[in-house]
């Protein structure tokens, strides 16, 4: 068993455990793991899993939510489960923000609004790229997913650019992005574990689905989640 944990937030020097996949790894080729459906590259620092395009048109507040999450304001769903792309992206070395369990006033509602936005706290985490493919007749096409989205003031699409790998966080023992079913968001939401960094994530009006962009919905896709190349190690005297 790899044993892995979160990092601790600024808060609190206490740390909370990851959640452990329930999936069997395997090799699949050198430095290639499976786990369900999520396939771990760690030579490209990436993991991609299968998923749909949720919705056509219309107002978004996620990117990427469980079948059971908020599907009627989320982009693209996805039935693999929250905790074991956090377990995966912990194996290729994500960090996250490390946030712990808030004080009551602080802690993200069920459901986004404007009065949690106000107050939301600033999230770090690492910067990661996610890219989305999929086939148009035997044709395949792979895009940056914020081209599927659309700035609904501007009319244009969400500025190309990394996300924050934000790894969620824990509360009475349960970790959020797990029981909300919540992968990633487009506005503030800590319980995600991946948050938008660009202007206007404190809004919860501004983003739309890119109806020009997208194919049809329910179209497969393939999500790749990639953290930048590791820095080289430090070469000892």
């Amino acid at each position: 068993m790899i044993a892995v944990a979160l990092a601790s937030g600024t808060s609190s020097p206490a740390q909370e455990p990851a959640p452990e996949s329930a999936q069997p790894m395997q090799e699949i080729s050198p430095g290639v793991l499976q786990m369900g459906q999520l396939r771990l590259d760690q030579n490209r620092r990436a993991v991609s899993f299968p998923g749909r395009l949720n919705l056509a048109e219309g107002a978004l507040e996620y990117l990427l939510v469980t079948p059971e999450g908020s599907t009627h304001e989320s982009l693209l769903t996805t039935e693999i489960q929250p905790a074991d792309l956090h377990f995966a992206m912990l194996l290729l070395g994500a960090r996250g923000a490390g946030i712990l369990a808030p004080a009551p006033e602080d802690a993200p509602p069920e459901q986004i609004n404007k009065e949690y936005l106000a107050r939301a706290p600033r999230l770090q985490g690492d910067n990661v790229l996610i890219t989305v493919k999929w086939k148009v007749d035997a044709a395949e096409k792979s895009v940056p997913v914020e081209d599927w989205l659309m700035n609904s003031e501007t009319r244009k699409p969400a500025p190309r650019g990394p996300w924050l790998y934000t790894g969620s966080m824990f509360r009475d023992g349960k970790f959020l992005a797990q029981t909300e079913g919540v992968f990633g968001a487009l506005v503030t939401f800590p319980s995600a574990l991946i948050n938008n960094p660009r202007k206007g994530n404190d809004n919860d009006l501004l983003w739309a689905v890119n109806a020009k962009a997208v194919p049809a919905v329910a179209t497969p896709v393939e999500i790749t989640i990639q953290l930048p190349p590791a820095p080289p190690a430090a070469k000892e005297p």
